[in-house]
């Protein structure tokens, strides 16, 4: 009995051993292979990227554009019942354009723009109209700054031609200076600067909303006054050198090619 307990023990031990040792085994194996599951996991984790910033270089550009802004000067027309000045600006006014313009390079463009702006009485009363009409080609150099992969800003400087301006002023009888008034301008030149922010709604598709700021000034060539020839020496200083100094905010939609 003690030899067969002694063998029964034997075999007990090494059994246990062995047990012991293949669990340790799979214990091991366990946990090499997990080293590789996280190294795997962290390998295919992708790492961050900013992705490019916005390059409009070698791309024509048409863009159509609305302008609304103000003169900053004015000429006096009338006075209203409450003793208010009613004038009128060279400068501002609602307006339109249509710009084709090309990507020089990642930092540069150069456009132009041919266009037509309006501007009225302010403020406008029931006894009188009136109207300054101007249309005006212009030439601008424009540098880039991308900020973002569908964003840049642009700011420009430039040189325009503004041409037809004429002045409407027609005040109902019965009011003091009552008649009709029409001056035409000289063709003349300007100066601007323009700043922008450049948004790109498609890869072919921007939006473009800025300021334009503008320095022109209009030289009256002849008036008439209700149809009859007037001297341009009889207009009041304000309109026969007529200030057209003005600031425009400019919202455009522009297809790239």
């Amino acid at each position: 009995m003690r030899k067969g307990n002694l063998q029964i023990f034997t075999l007990t031990s090494v059994l246990f051993v062995l047990i012991i040792s293949g669990v340790g085994t799979a214990f091991a194996q366990a946990e090499g292979q997990a080293v590789p599951t996280i190294k795997t996991e962290e390998q295919a984790a992708p790492a961050a990227t900013t992705g490019e910033m916005l390059n409009t270089a070698n791309k024509l550009r048409l863009q159509f554009e609305g302008a609304l802004g103000i003169g900053l000067d004015s000429g006096k027309v009338g006075v209203t019942s409450d003793g208010d000045d009613v004038k009128i600006s060279g400068g501002g006014g609602a307006g339109f354009g249509v710009s084709l313009g090309y990507g020089l390079s990642r930092s540069f463009d150069i456009d132009c723009t041919l266009g037509v702006q309006v501007s009225g009485l302010q403020p406008a009363v029931n006894n009188a109209d009136g109207s300054f009409t101007r249309s005006f080609l212009l030439a601008t150099a424009k540098y880039k700054v991308p900020v973002r992969n569908n964003l840049q800003w642009k700011f420009g400087l430039g040189v325009g031609y503004y041409m037809g301006g004429e002045l409407d002023i027609d005040i109902d009888p019965g009011v003091p200076g009552a008649g009709h008034s029409v001056v035409d301008y000289k063709n003349t030149a300007g100066v601007h600067a323009t700043g922008e922010l450049d948004i790109a709604l498609r890869s072919n598709l921007m939006l473009a909303v800025g300021l334009k700021y503008y320095m022109v000034t209009y030289k009256a060539d002849k008036a008439t006054f209700n149809g009859a020839s007037e001297p341009v020496s009889s207009l009041p200083d304000e309109f026969r050198d007529f200030n057209g100094d003005g600031v425009d905010i400019t919202v455009g939609l522009g297809i790239l090619f």
